[in-house]
């Protein structure tokens, strides 16, 4: 038997078929294991690769970074060593330290198609419960004669007079390494003679060498043992196995009564979930085209990047005293423009000469041609600055300094509000910009103001739609709805854990474990060993929508949260909000429960779960399964952006669906049963979400189906888990927009 190929969609290769991933072919027979097979080299241009590396250095910096003091917390128990935690790819020379990743070791691939082959091999007969297992492929293959032969039956007591019914073993042993093992009666053991992991086989006293499978009565697995097929002696209460890889890692590092409550491995079917979780993530794909904002996040622009906050929020903007604005334009090569923009000067101050002699009811003309003397001033003001030969002095305060500059230890990438900001102004640029065009159509439509692609053919009946839609948008305290054509997004995976999705494994067997997260392993990419990465770019249709900053602001002033900030004149609710912004990292498992709340993780649960709604409600018009959209969101400009997440052709799905269901999305919305849970009252008291309202599959939704709550919608009673003042229920967002907006 040799490796064979199978074709799945790109998603599918890219997830639930990826390597090291068990799974079972329509119908059910036989399990397999997915190994990675050179397929054609994906093309990214370079601002794509950066982000994908970036994400992938963040992603696993924080995974190590959680799993490596999982037990500081647990002097008593045994220190967490570095390779416990991440692929050795990310460890330095002596593995004691964590080292970011070589791009040479990767490649980025398409998952196109993917290797398999049967696994795990070990056969029970149905009919004597005889156990048989193998190393390997060539070795099953060699014992088919005997175990298809049905005139031979291969029990040591003789044939039992019925043919052999043999049936591949749906059970393997996990470990929170990465390892996994086929159910087997030999156990691995760490030799402190040999110094080296052996694997003792078993044999019974009576010199038997086979075993049959004896399953409990109460149908656990954990509870199932082998037994001497010849004299029926049992080799142990229950089947146990210990796991190699942390054998070899700690045999000589901890005691022999320890080394086993860290190697002892899990009895599980294949199909459980806490078999594998691949390790994932995705960002907005703007090619090369937004450098200048994208650019903004890089470690040496930092100064840029706190100057683009200040002017994008309205923090106060100093320009320069004029002599330095001189210096700054002859040194910009601008003598030219600087030249005219003291003309504009001294002709300005003469113009106010003249005005301060006259009557003020003869001053009208002066002064309108002292204001177009300041207009154009500052047009070449503006343009200096946009060439970024002039630069202005935006003094952010300290605080929000401070977190900009720590952002990476305190938000994750996916949840890291500056750099969202920077994303949501390219996506402006690069998508939502009035004049964008793509494909002889607007890249951007918004609801309001539709095009001829998705208003009625009657003039009369598109005006009458237009006001409708403003109408309702206004009721829900949308500021802009509409419909991006080509949301370009790109998602990758690189990697995989077992037992948990997470970095660690709480309280098992008395203390916390770290664990793994591996690379997928290498393989030989043009004559050299690397690790693949899975990369799907897709170009779908998205719905943007934004809140309206007044509606926002009243719904948080309602809250009462001691965090809740007061805007200097000229600053948007975003600067706010980035001020107050709390600390998410990618797991969001330290959120506080706290009788003072954050405002800012108040308006990141009502972006998300306004996302949540729009989901839901999509699925229900368009026919799309809610599993096939995903998300994104930007708290700072109180925006989400739901799109279609499929890799095969977009149909138009959601122009579809607007085109045909338009105002009817949007009452649907705004109905109080969009906000209802069939949980009832439980529902809401624990939080206001579950898998009967908001909640959707976790591989659609951004936030792991944290910071989610219908209460920050409507007031239905309730309030979110990290509110946990007593006596306090939320007004709705929806509640307070329909009284600003009547």
């Amino acid at each position: 038997m040799s490796e064979k190929v199978m074709s799945r969609s790109r998603n599918q290769i890219a997830s639930a078929y990826a390597p090291e991933s068990f799974f079972t072919f329509e119908g059910g027979l036989g399990a397999c294991i997915a190994k990675a097979i050179p397929t054609k080299e994906v093309a990214l241009g370079d601002t794509s690769i950066n982000q994908l590396f970036e994400r992938i250095e963040e992603l696993a910096r924080s995974w190590y970074d959680q799993a490596v003091v999982c037990r500081d917390a647990q002097p008593e128990k045994a220190p967490v060593l570095p390779i416990q935690c991440i692929d050795r790819a990310f460890l330095n020379g002596d593995r004691s330290g964590y080292e970011s990743l070589t791009a040479s070791k990767m490649v980025l691939m398409q998952p196109s198609k993917m290797g398999y082959v049967p696994a795990p091999l070990t056969f029970v007969c149905e009919t004597c419960k005889l156990v048989r297992t193998y190393d390997t492929l060539a070795k099953l293959e060699a014992d088919l004669p005997i175990l298809t032969n049905p005139d031979r039956c291969p029990h040591p007591k003789g044939n039992c007079g019925k043919p052999c019914d043999w049936r591949q073993l749906d059970v393997l042993f996990v470990h929170w390494s990465g390892s996994w093992v086929k159910a087997m009666p030999h156990q691995y053991h760490w030799d402190s003679k040999k110094k080296e992991v052996v694997l003792r086989y078993e044999e019974c006293s009576c010199g038997c060498k086979d075993f049959t499978l004896e399953k409990s009565k109460s149908g656990a697995i954990g509870d199932w043992f082998f037994r001497c097929a010849s004299c029926n002696k049992p080799v142990s209460d229950k089947w146990l196995q210990n796991d190699p890889e942390t054998l070899e890692m700690l045999g000589e590092k901890i005691t022999s009564a320890e080394i086993y409550t860290h190697a002892r491995m899990e009895v599980t079917p294949y199909r459980a979930s806490n078999v594998y979780s691949v390790i994932s993530d995705q960002f907005i794909d703007f090619k090369d085209s937004s450098n200048k904002y994208l650019n903004l996040l890089l470690p040496s622009s930092l100064n840029l990047l706190l100057e683009f906050i200040g002017r994008q929020y309205g923090f106060a903007v100093d320009m320069p005293d004029m002599a330095t604005l001189k210096s700054q334009a002859f040194a910009g090569g601008a003598e030219k423009e600087w030249a005219e923009f003291e003309s504009y000067e001294t002709s300005k101050k003469g113009l106010e000469g003249v005005a301060a002699t006259l009557p003020p009811e003869h001053r009208a003309p002066i002064l309108d041609s002292i204001q177009k003397l300041e207009q154009s001033k500052q047009r070449i003001l503006e343009n200096l600055m946009a060439r970024k030969i002039i630069q202005p002095v935006c003094e952010l305060p300290s605080a929000l300094k401070e977190r900009v500059i720590d952002r990476s230890k305190l938000f994750a990438t996916r949840y890291d509000p500056f750099r969202l900001a920077a994303e949501h102004a390219a996506l402006k640029e690069a998508k939502l910009e009035p004049g964008r065009m793509m494909g002889g159509k607007r890249a951007f439509v918004s609801f309001r103001e539709l095009d001829e692609d998705l208003s009625p053919d009657d003039e009369t009946q598109k005006i009458e739609l237009q006001n409708e839609t403003k109408s309702l948008l206004d009721l829900m305290g949308v500021e802009t709805m509409g419909l991006i054509r080509e949301f370009d997004l790109c998602r990758f995976s690189f990697g995989y854990s077992r037992m948990n999705s997470t970095p660690v494994l709480e309280d098992k067997r008395g203390q916390n474990m770290p664990v793994k997260l591996n690379l997928f392993p290498g393989i030989d990419f043009d004559g050299k060993w690397k690790h693949p990465i899975y990369v799907v770019t897709q170009a779908n249709e998205a719905i943007y929508v934004k809140l309206k900053e007044d509606v926002v602001l009243a719904w948080l002033k309602s809250l009462n949260c001691p965090d809740m900030f007061e805007l200097e004149e000229g600053m948007s609710l975003g600067a706010g909000l980035l001020k107050s912004a709390h600390p998410m990292n990618r797991y969001l498992d330290k959120l506080p429960q706290s009788s003072q709340p954050s405002c800012y993780l108040y308006t990141y649960t009502l972006l998300h779960t306004f996302s949540h709604l729009l989901m839901r409600q999509i699925s229900e018009y368009s026919g799309l399964d809610v599993g096939s959209l995903g998300e994104y969101l930007f708290p700072a400009d109180l925006a989400f952006v739901v799109y279609r997440n499929g890799t095969t052709m977009d149909l138009g799905n959601l122009s579809a669906m607007w085109r045909n269901s338009n105002v009817s999305l949007l009452r649907a919305m705004l109905r109080p049963k969009a906000c209802q849970c069939g949980s009832g009252s439980l529902c809401s008291h624990r939080g206001g979400s579950c898998p009967d309202c908001l909640m959707i599959p976790e591989t659609a939704c951004l936030a792991s189906n944290k910071l989610l709550s219908r209460s920050v919608l409507r007031s239905i009673g309730g309030k979110p888990k990290f509110d946990t003042r007593t006596d306090f229920t939320v007004d709705g967002y929806l509640d307070i927009a329909e009284k600003l907006h009547p």
